[in-house]
C-alpha cells in the first residue's frame, strides 16, 4: 500500500516505524529536522504543514491508498484529513485527542454538512486510560486484558526479588485449574510454553510472568500474588486528558481519588467535573506537597502529565515514599523499558494504542491486535475462516508464538495440545511481532 502520515512526532514516527517493511510510507513533517530523526526508515519525508495543499500534492495525497493524521493538533489533524479526502485519498484516519470531535464525527449528519467523512476517527488516550484503569484494579499486576467478553482475562505480573517465584524453575510451580502459564518475558524477548526448554526455565528477578485464566480462576491466580490486597486510594498526577478520564472511572468504581494538577483552570475545571475527587493545584514532584496529601496511604500512583521527566522524578518519589504499585505515561516507546527498569511498575505510550488502532484498520477483518507488550510482543484475537482446515492447538503452536485458548459458542476454552480448533471458532494467540506474519499464514493456510 501507498500510505502517507501526516506527522513524524511520537505517533506519527512510530506509525513509520511499524509499516516501513510492508508498505510504501510518506511522512509530512513541518520541522525539517525530522529528514535526521526518520532517516535509518525508508520512508520518504516531505516537509511541509499537513494542512497545506501543494504539500499534500508532494506527497501524492492524490495516490494514497491509507492517509493518516498524527499531528499533536486535533484541528490541523481534521483539516488534513478532509483534504486529503478532496485530493483524492482512497481511506483516511484520523488522531485526535478531545472525545468531543469523536462524537461529532460519528454523526450522519456532520458527514453530510461536509460532502465527505473521514473513515475512522481514532482516540488512543482514552485506550490508554482504560488500560491503566483494568492494571490498578488487579493488585500487583502489571497488565491485564479481557477477552472473550470478560470470560477470560490475560494477565502480566513482574517476579520480584525476595519473592517466592525468584529462581525456581517452571517445573516446579503450580497454579490454580482454569490457570494457564503462556510465557515469560526476559529483557523484552518472549519465551511460549511450546519452547523445548521452557518447563527447565529458572524464574529470574524482573521476568514477567503471562498468564490466561477464566474468570472464576481469577481471583486465585490473584491470591498467588497479592493475597488480600485491594485498591482503596489512588493518586493520579497530572489532570489532562488521560488523568481526567482514569480518575472518572475510578471514581465510578467507588476508589477514592486524588488529583495533583499543576495548571490552576485545569484544576478548577476538574473540581466541578469530578466532584467524588479531591483536587489540588500543585506540582506532582513536589515531595512536601506529596508527603502532606499522604502519597504513603496511597495504593497506586498514576503519573499522566505530558512530560517524561516529570513523570520519571514524580514516579521515583512516589516509590521511594512507599507506594507498592506506580504506572507511568511515556512519550518515546524506546524508553520504557529504562522507566521499569528503575523499578516503575508499568510504564504505557499513547503511541502503542495508536499502532493496534492502524494495523487492525490495515488487516483482515478476521484479526484484532487486542494489545502489544514490550513493544514487539502480541496478543491477537483471529475468527477462523470457513475453509479453516481443523486441527489441534498443539499443530498451530512454536517457538515465538502460542495459541492460548478458543471461544465456541460463547465457551471458552484453555489450550490443551488434543483440543481441536474448527471453522468459526475464536483463536486467540501470542505471538513475537517478528513473526506475526508467518504465525498467520502457518494458521489460516
Amino acid at each position: 500500500m501507498y500510505i502517507v502520515i501526516a506527522g513524524g512526532g511520537e505517533v506519527g514516527g512510530e506509525l513509520a516505524r511499524t509499516l516501513e517493511k510492508a508498505h510504501e510510507v510518506v511522512v509530512i513533517d513541518r520541522n525539517p529536522q525530522a529528514r535526521e530523526r526518520l532517516a535509518p526508515l525508508d520512508v520518504k519525508v516531505v516537509i511541509g504543514g499537513a494542512t497545506e495543499p501543494d504539500t499534500l500534492r508532494e506527497a501524492g495525497v492524490d495516490r494514497a491508498d491509507l492517509f493518516i493524521a498524527s499531528t499533536d493538533s486535533d484541528e490541523v489533524n481534521l483539516l488534513a484529513s478532509l483534504l486529503a479526502k478532496g485530493l483524492g485519498a482512497r481511506q483516511v484516519l484520523c488522531f485526535v485527542g478531545k472525545g468531543g470531535y469523536v462524537d461529532v464525527l460519528a454523526d450522519p449528519r456532520t458527514a453530510e454538512i461536509l460532502g465527505t467523512r473521514i473513515d475512522k476517527v481514532l482516540w488512543p488516550q482514552r485506550a490508554m486510560a482504560r488500560e491503566i484503569v483494568e492494571v490498578i484494579l488487579v493488585p500487583e499486576a502489571v497488565d491485564m486484558e479481557l477477552l472473550a467478553e470478560g470470560r477470560l482475562r490475560f494477565v502480566e505480573y513482574r517476579v520480584k526479588e525476595g519473592g517466592p517465584y525468584a529462581r525456581r524453575p517452571l517445573a516446579e510451580l503450580s497454579w490454580p485449574e482454569g490457570v494457564l502459564v503462556v510465557g515469560v518475558v526476559r529483557d523484552g524477548a518472549f519465551l511460549g510454553f511450546a519452547h523445548p526448554g521452557f518447563r527447565t526455565l529458572a524464574l529470574q528477578p524482573n521476568d514477567k510472568l503471562l498468564f490466561v485464566t477464566t474468570l472464576k480462576a481469577f481471583p486465585e491466580l490473584e491470591a498467588c500474588f497479592a493475597a488480600g490486597r485491594g485498591v482503596r486510594r489512588v493518586m493520579v498526577l497530572g489532570g489532562g486528558n488521560v488523568g481526567y478520564m482514569v480518575a472518572q472511572e475510578l471514581l465510578k468504581r467507588r476508589v477514592e481519588v486524588v488529583v495533583i494538577e499543576a495548571g490552576r483552570e485545569r484544576c478548577e475545571w476538574l473540581s466541578q467535573e469530578l466532584p467524588g475527587a479531591l483536587v489540588i493545584h500543585g506540582d506532582g514532584t513536589d515531595i512536601e506537597l506529596l508527603e502532606a496529601e499522604g502519597i504513603n496511604e496511597a495504593d497506586v500512583v498514576v503519573a499522566v502529565t505530558d512530560n517524561d521527566e516529570k513523570n520519571l522524578l514524580a514516579s521515583l518519589l512516589a516509590k521511594q515514599l512507599g507506594v507498592s504499585k506506580v504506572i507511568t505515561r511515556v512519550s518515546r516507546s524506546e524508553t520504557r523499558r529504562l522507566f521499569e527498569q528503575v523499578g516503575i511498575d508499568l510504564a504505557l505510550a499513547p503511541r502503542q494504542a495508536a499502532v493496534r488502532s492502524v494495523l487492525d484498520f490495515l488487516g483482515p477483518e478476521n484479526v484484532e491486535h487486542v494489545t502489544t507488550m514490550e513493544e514487539n510482543i502480541e496478543l491477537l484475537e483471529v475468527e477462523l475462516p470457513e475453509d479453516f482446515h481443523p486441527r489441534p492447538l498443539k499443530a498451530l503452536a512454536f517457538v515465538q508464538g502460542v495459541p492460548i485458548a478458543l471461544e465456541r459458542d460463547h465457551r471458552v476454552m484453555l489450550y490443551r495440545e488434543d483440543l481441536e480448533a474448527f471453522p468459526g471458532d475464536r483463536l486467540f494467540l501470542v505471538v513475537d511481532r517478528e513473526v506475526a506474519d508467518e504465525a498467520m499464514a502457518k494458521i489460516l493456510r
